[in-house]
């Protein structure tokens, strides 16, 4: 059922209406039923009539009564024939160490011997009950507020009758009535904590669960009033495990689910639940279910209790949960008004008839002076009770100067869109007691239609970069519900144009970002167009000019072949010009490896770098332990991570070679689930890493930046660790997308 439907549905006002009767007229019931009723104040077995307790400074410890008297006759009955007594003093017949002595012995009502207690349940009852019917009052058609009403109805009922009322003197219908509310009680407290703040599962889930947690509840109740025991541990029990588990979902939606801001706003409310919660589960409900004989007090679970509602009416009006917390905060401004005009009222009149009583002229003047005082000092009280009761709701009015200071500082040091739409819509109206802001950035055209006339209770503000509008702020209104006063506006407009220099900072910082993306981009782009063409001159090379000085190395080889053994000039010559050609194609050949490693298209990157660390070994005569995959688990790579990698090894060990005098060199290179590694690490000298990239080409290492954006061109992630005599590690890790 939509909310306009229940909106205009009768059934739900009326029923509703007739369930938050229930509670006054119940309160109403038990301080009647105990004026009217008589008790003993003191305790006694009703079976054998033994006096087992007696109160000091109570009825019967005025009259006499010891601990351990027996009652034999009350006004001439027998005691275990004794019924319906009536308020009043009756003469009873008692036996003492083997004596019969009479005294005169009241019956008074249970409210003058119950009177804590009574207090207590009614406090806490009409707090519920209050707190469930304002907020009801205002969104009766909102699912969750109905379902906190419905609870909270229930549990002022189960605790008017438990705490008001002591358990042998309840009636029959009165105990089972609580029965029933508290298995009432715990499912609907499971239901509200899954469908508030935030619905839990989806519907379906939410159906099945809650008739499932109902249905058990009905079966429980119906077991405790028909069969009793067990059966009321096994129900308190179950309440219990209910109740636990409202408070586990209550506090995963606040961990788990909850945005910060919707836990900035529900942290009371949690709080509150576990504060009401966590003590009468552990020091009431536990030891009632293992049959304890140590239990909280009753009229301690109530000061308990109570926080539960209390933090819900607070929490409603410092961060608006159900949208009626400027009703909660006029009602407690003019409930204070009230109650102080009343006592301006009454007590100068309680002094005039206590003292005189029958001066109606000093009456009526009192009465003029009071009125009139009232009325000249009626604005003023009511903006300084207005400004405490702000204070209690947002935090207080806010610091003009702190305002300024703290959100300026905020904004100098804002470069992305998330800070300022941070500082503008959440930052500025926390501390200046405002409703969240809007902030909206785009291009130049397209903000006239969201533009809006100014109001006493909002303002807009146009932010321009470069002399266009670029952002639109939309700030207000105020909390309290009043109109943004002259200071407030001051102040917005003085932020608003330090948040213009900070949108111009943001934008420049964009664009320079962009730049410096597309830069990048080249780059990569610059990189594999440079490995391309040395690719394609290697295969030149070796398609022509290798090939054609392989030709000629035969030829000349046949050529000798044919001449005299003899020696001669000429067979001198062509021996000359075989040994440049044989020297030519080895250094062609060797370029050629240098453009494209041969072995890295042929039998893949393992094989290739075993020959080049073969062939730097062979050079600089320093052995390196190479730990390499087998050939087979790099073949899959693609071609682009091979050539880089071989080139970032490539790279290194010639900065080995050059710089850092090392004695021993370590390669690895192995896959770990699919993330490959690439570990090289030499025993040198070593060098200070610098902190950027720019550090490292300012710094002349012009061969490790080369090794950075060949590890950027592939998406891994590169990592260098040295100190001065300690060696360095370069690790480059790639993740397969496939593998």
């Amino acid at each position: 059922m939509s909310p306009e439907k229940n909106r205009r549905n009768p059934l739900w006002r009326w029923g509703l209406t007739l369930l938050a009767l229930v509670v006054p007229l119940l309160v109403g019931y038990v301080v009647y039923l105990q004026q009217r009723m008589p008790v003993l104040d003191f305790k006694l077995d009703g079976y054998t009539g033994r006096v087992l307790f007696v109160p000091q400074d109570s009825f019967a410890d005025w009259a006499g009564l010891q601990a351990g008297d027996v009652i034999l006759t009350v006004d001439g009955v027998p005691f275990s024939e004794w019924r319906d007594p009536a308020v009043g003093n009756y003469p009873m017949e008692i036996e003492r160490a083997g004596q019969r002595l009479t005294l005169e012995l009241p019956l008074v009502p249970l409210v003058k011997v119950n009177l804590a207690p009574l207090i207590s349940g009614v406090v806490v009852a009409l707090v519920f009950w209050g707190t469930g019917t304002l907020l009801l009052w205002r969104r009766f058609w909102q699912e969750d507020v109905r379902i906190l009403f419905s609870l909270a109805q229930v549990f002022a009922v189960a605790t008017l009758l438990l705490l008001a009322h002591p358990s042998g003197t309840r009636p029959r219908w009165m105990t089972l009535l609580t029965i029933a509310c508290f298995h009432l009680a715990a499912p609907l407290l499971l239901h509200h904590t899954l469908s508030f703040p935030m619905p839990l599962g989806s519907p379906a889930q939410r159906r099945l669960g809650l008739s499932l947690v109902y249905g058990l509840a009905l079966v429980m109740l119906v077991g405790t009033l028909l069969w009793e025991e067990p059966w009321v541990r096994l129900g308190v029990l179950y309440t219990t495990l209910e109740v636990i588990a409202a408070i586990g979902v209550l506090l995963y939606a606040y961990t788990r689910r909850a945005t910060p801001d919707g836990r900035r706003r529900l942290r009371l409310i949690v709080f509150g639940n576990l504060l009401a919660g966590v003590p009468a589960l552990s020091l009431y409900l536990l030891p009632s279910i293992v049959g304890s004989s140590y239990r909280m007090p009753g009229w301690m679970i109530g000061l308990f209790l109570i926080i539960a509602p209390l933090s819900y009416l607070y929490a409603t009006m410092r961060h608006n949960l159900f949208g009626i917390d400027r009703l909660l905060n006029r009602a407690l401004v003019y409930a204070l008004l009230s109650l102080g005009i009343l006592f301006l009222y009454l007590g100068p009149f309680v002094i005039i008839y206590r003292f005189l009583p029958g001066d109606a002229l000093l009456q009526t003047m009192v009465a003029a002076g009071i009125t009139l005082l009232v009325g000249l000092s009626f604005d003023w009280v009511r903006a300084r009770i207005q400004q405490v009761v702000d204070r209690a709701s947002y935090g207080g009015w806010y610091d003009y100067a702190s305002v300024v200071e703290t959100v300026s500082d905020a904004l100098a040091r804002t470069l992305d869109r998330d800070r300022l739409n941070e500082v503008l819509t959440r930052q500025v109206p926390t501390m200046m007691h405002l409703h969240p802001a809007r902030l909206q950035i785009g291009e130049p055209t397209g903000f006239q239609a969201h533009m809006r006339p100014l109001t006493p209770s909002t303002m807009q503000f146009k932010l321009t970069f470069q002399g266009q509008t670029r952002a639109l702020w939309t700030v207000g209104p105020r909390r309290d519900g009043d109109d943004l006063t002259v200071t407030d506006r001051r102040i917005l407009q003085t932020l608003a144009r330090q948040a213009e220099v900070a949108l111009s900072n943001v934008l420049l910082v964009e664009t320079l970002r962009r730049q410096l993306e597309e830069i990048r981009a080249m780059q990569r782009q610059l990189l594999r167009s440079r490995e391309e063409e040395r690719a394609r001159l290697a295969r030149d090379l070796h398609d022509d000019p290798v090939q054609s000085l392989v030709a000629l190395n035969l030829q000349l080889g046949l050529l000798l072949a044919q001449a005299e053994p003899s020696p001669s000039p000429l067979v001198e010559t062509l021996k000359a010009i075989r040994a440049q050609v044989r020297e030519l194609l080895t250094s062609l050949r060797q370029v050629c490896a240098e453009l494209r490693p041969p072995m890295l298209d042929a039998l893949g990157l393992g094989a290739a770098l075993r020959a080049l660390v073969d062939d730097w070994t062979a050079q600089s005569g320093v052995p390196v332990q190479a730990d390499l995959s087998p050939n087979e688990a790099l073949r899959s790579l693609p071609e682009e991570v091979s050539v880089n990698l071989y080139r970032v090894v490539q790279e290194a060990l010639t900065n080995i070679a050059r710089h850092a005098g090392a004695q021993q060199v370590t390669l690895r290179l192995a896959w770990e689930d699919s993330r490959l590694t690439l570990t090289l690490h030499d025993d040198g000298q070593g060098f200070s890493v610098p902190d950027t990239l720019h550090h490292l080409a300012a710094e002349g290492h012009f061969g490790l930046v080369g090794v950075q954006e060949r590890v950027n061109l592939i998406g891994g992630t590169l990592a260098m660790e040295s100190a001065p005599g300690r060696g360095t590690t370069v690790r480059v890790v790639w993740d397969s997308p496939t593998r």
